[in-house]
Parts: C-alpha cells; structure tokens; sequence
C-alpha cells in the first residue's frame, strides 16, 4: 500500500474517491442491473429515495447548475471538440442544449425547470470526477452528504434489490473489474506509463512473493485476443508481435517502427534486449526515427527522399558533422 498509494486511489468506503465520479461514490460498487448505470441513475426510484431521505438532492442540483456554467465556459475557450470529447460528459454537440438549460435556470430559477431539465442536470453532475475535471469545484458539505449518502443508499438497495449491486468489500472479489484492480483494490489515479509501471513492477513482485505469477500468466495465455488481436491495444500487438519474431530466434531481424506504440520504459527494455541478449546472433535492421536508441547499432544509414545520403558508424557519422549530425543536435 505504501508503495503504490502515489498511484492509486484505494477503495474505502470512509474516504470520498476524487478519481472516481459522484455516481461510483454514491454507489461504491459495479451496477450488475442496467437500471443503476450512471446513464440511468437520475431516473432511478430507489436512488431518489436515497436523495430525498440524505436530503441533497438540492445541492446537487445547485452544484450541477454551476457545473454547467464552468462546463460552458470551458467549451467556449476551446476550439476543438477532441478536448470535450476527454472530458468523457458529454459529445460537443449536446454544448448548445446545456446553454440554454442554463439559460432557463438564470431566468426562472432551478425550482422552476422541468423535471426533464432536473434529470439532464444531475446526470452531467453524476459524471463529475474531481481530479479529472479541474476546470471545477464543489463543496466539502456536498462531499460529505455524499458518504453519509453512499451508506444509506447501500442500505436501501441492499433491502430492495441485493443483486443490482457488486460493492466494493475486500472480502469479495471484484467480477466487474480485473485481476490487478482486485489485487490492489483501488483505481488508478493516472493513465501515466510511469505509473503503470510502478504498479505492475509492485504486483509481479507480490505474485511472485506469493507463488502465483505461473497461475496468472497461463491464464493471460488463455485470453481471446479477437480478430486480427481486436481486442488488443495497438502497443499489445506490437509486444506481442516482437515476442513471436524473438521465440523464432530468426537469422535475420527487420523491424520497422516496431516499437512506435509502446511506453518509453517498454521501447528501452526492448531496446536494451535486442543490445545484449542478440548481439552476435542476429543481424538486425531497424527502421528508427528515434535518434537516441541508434548509438549502439554497428552501422547507421542516413535515408533522404529514398536514397542513402550518409552510412557509417554513430561516432564517425557525427564527427563528420553531416546530416545525422544536425538531426541529432536539433532533437537537443
């Protein structure tokens, strides 16, 4: 725990989860029924119940409202639609609908507006995830009617439908989320490739400690990885494409970007494999654009519109003061 709470947020049902939204607070727990994902949640009985029994559902419509204006005025300082789409609330086109929403609050007041435009505000609000949407603020009375709000909604759902809910406890295992997330119990705080290799440098430490690296990497082998590796991230298939080439223990290696998707600790690992462990064994042609892995290649080939224009050693290419050379300097 020690070790990794710079990067993880442990689950505990005492603490507010600022990497987690005001929904997953509420429920602390994998909705197992459709009709507790957050997309349902504002429409849901026993979560209104929860609402008016914890007696805040006014001051997260109050702090929806202000959301909305933050989310407003966000959107207008930014021209592009990716970094809308990040945020992962809603799609830019919804932006124009929240104006005026917003509007009609400003002018009748949120006591006033529709329970359709109560519904659309708590949803948005739902959604807020504290250390991903800097761009706004809510108070520490809201954060703590939210706990008080988390136990009671436990109580109610737990009377009125026991399975809608896999909740969060260390006794259980988790069935929603993976093996890693159930061994450390908690959520990332950052996507980082420093931080997930923290992570996964702590728990293959704990699987080995503990005898059960074997266990888990014969399931990973298990995995379906889809159609041409569909259900892979792109940096998964070249891992896994390089490892097949390594297994064969070819005469002759041609690689070309072959690690452009991976992390820059996966790309130096790799890198420093290919130095050692084949050096000798295998004639390696690497197509690289990334000029600091190149030094300890023996021969270097400069390319220009198709053609070699340098070819040499790293160190009599830059001695030569050429093209590697001003590539090199202008990378520093």
């Amino acid at each position: 725990g020690e070790d990794l709470a710079e990067f993880i947020e442990f689950y505990d049902p005492n603490i507010y989860l600022y990497n987690s939204s005001v929904a997953e607070n509420i429920l602390f727990g994998d909705p197992l029924d459709n009709a507790f994902n957050a997309g349902n949640l504002s429409l849901n009985e026993i979560f209104n119940e929860v609402l008016a029994e914890a007696a805040f559902k006014e001051l997260l419509l109050d702090s929806g409202f202000s959301f909305i204006e933050e989310l407003i005025r966000f959107s207008d300082h930014r021209s592009s639609d990716e970094e809308i789409l990040k945020l992962g609330l809603i799609d830019p086109e919804e932006i124009d609908d929240y104006k005026m929403l917003w509007y009609k609050v400003k002018k009748k007041g949120i006591q006033k507006v529709s329970s359709k435009g109560h519904n659309k505000i708590l949803r948005l609000m739902l959604g807020f995830i504290p250390q991903k949407h800097h761009f706004f603020h809510f108070s520490k009375k809201l954060e703590n009617q939210i706990l008080e709000g988390r136990v009671l909604f436990k109580e109610k759902i737990t009377a009125a439908a026991p399975d809608a809910i896999s909740f969060y406890q260390t006794s259980n295992y988790m069935h929603t989320q993976s093996i890693l997330t159930n061994i450390f119990f908690g959520k990332l705080k950052e996507e980082s490739s420093a931080a997930q290799e923290k992570v996964n440098t702590c728990i293959n430490q704990l699987l080995i400690k503990e005898h059960f690296l074997k266990d888990i990497i014969e399931m990973g082998m298990h995995y379906p990885v889809g159609t041409k590796g569909d259900n892979l991230s792109g940096g998964q298939r070249q891992k896994l494409a390089i490892a097949r080439i390594f297994l064969k223990k070819p005469p002759v290696m041609i690689m070309d970007e072959a690690t452009s998707g991976l992390d820059n600790d996966s790309q130096a690992r790799i890198q420093n494999l290919l130095e050692t462990h084949w050096k000798g064994k295998s004639t390696l042609i690497a197509v690289v654009h990334r000029l600091d892995i190149i030094e300890n290649y023996d021969r270097v080939a400069v390319m220009k519109d198709g053609k070699i224009i340098e070819m040499g050693t790293y160190d009599e290419l830059m001695d030569k003061q050429g093209v590697l050379r001003e590539l090199v300097d202008g990378k520093k």
